[in-house]
């Protein structure tokens, strides 16, 4: 962009932030207990981000989200928790909002939940592999369960969120809902002063 500077709009800047502060305060509800290990609420909030927004809000959503959690729950998760869950955002919102035919916009709860699946499996391959490297491949393979339930449940909580409920159809009626093709807009630089 030559010439030209990127820049986001408020309401962009405003609803990625709002998204990510909930990144982080579902990973402070206690977790659920089970022989298979805790199971956190996060996964919910990056796939509201990832149904809401574009690539790169549901990008700094989950992973900053889980980031920032991280720093005060387990600093050693910071980096894998960026990573895989920043992913898992940005994989989710790509496919929902570049590869759903708009014409079928009726069934799009059908799509959301098809790709959640394929974030599900981001986040469940991305922890293995952590796994794996960290404590070995035993450990990893027993941690696989607790991962599955997590996601059915945050996936399970998304979906009611945005298309249980008419949630995500009131923000586009009431114009709330950012139009994330047009949120990145171009602005010339300012001209430096030239010698005639």
């Amino acid at each position: 962009m030559k010439n030209k500077r990127a820049y986001f709009t408020t309401k962009w800047i405003t609803y990625t932030a709002v998204l990510t502060a909930l990144v982080v305060a579902t990973g402070f509800i206690p977790p659920i207990t089970t022989p298979a290990g805790r199971i956190y609420w996060v996964d919910g909030m990056v796939l509201l981000a990832a149904y809401l927004m574009d690539p790169l809000a549901a990008f700094i959503a989950g992973g900053i989200g889980s980031l920032l959690y991280d720093v005060f729950a387990s600093p050693a998760m910071m980096l894998p928790s960026l990573l895989i869950h920043g992913l898992q955002g940005a994989v989710v919102s790509a496919l929902l909002h570049y590869l759903f035919p708009k014409k079928f916009i009726k069934w799009e709860w059908i799509w959301a939940a098809v790709v959640s699946l394929v974030g599900a499996a981001v986040v469940i391959a991305g922890y293995f592999i952590y796994r794996c490297i960290v404590y070995g491949a035993p450990t990893a393979v027993t941690n696989i369960p607790r991962n599955v339930i997590q996601e059915a449940i945050g996936i399970t909580i998304a979906m009611i969120i945005c298309y249980a409920t008419t949630f995500k159809q009131q923000l586009k009626k009431n114009n709330l809902l950012p139009d994330f093709k047009n949120e990145v807009l171009e602005k010339p630089l300012p001209q430096e002063n030239e010698e005639e």
